[in-house]
């Protein structure tokens, strides 16, 4: 679980962004950002947070997380 920069909060890490929008169930565009800039990131991310990350986007996909600002 490695922590990003510029998360859209102050101090989050990956995973707490991802269960905030799974419990949630909406996802804001800086929440597709931060996931973006997670997996572009120069430090690669581990099997479970890439796990996670693909969880959303399948979820994004399947339109079951809502897109909001």
């Amino acid at each position: 679980m490695n922590p990003i920069i510029s998360p859209p909060f102050p101090q989050t890490t990956l995973s707490q962004v991802i269960h905030r929008i799974l419990a949630c169930g909406k996802i804001t565009n800086d929440d597709h950002n931060f996931l973006l800039r997670a997996m572009l990131s120069e430090q690669p991310l581990d099997e479970q947070d890439q796990n996670q990350v693909k969880l959303v986007f399948d979820r994004l996909k399947m339109g079951l997380l809502r897109v909001v600002d």
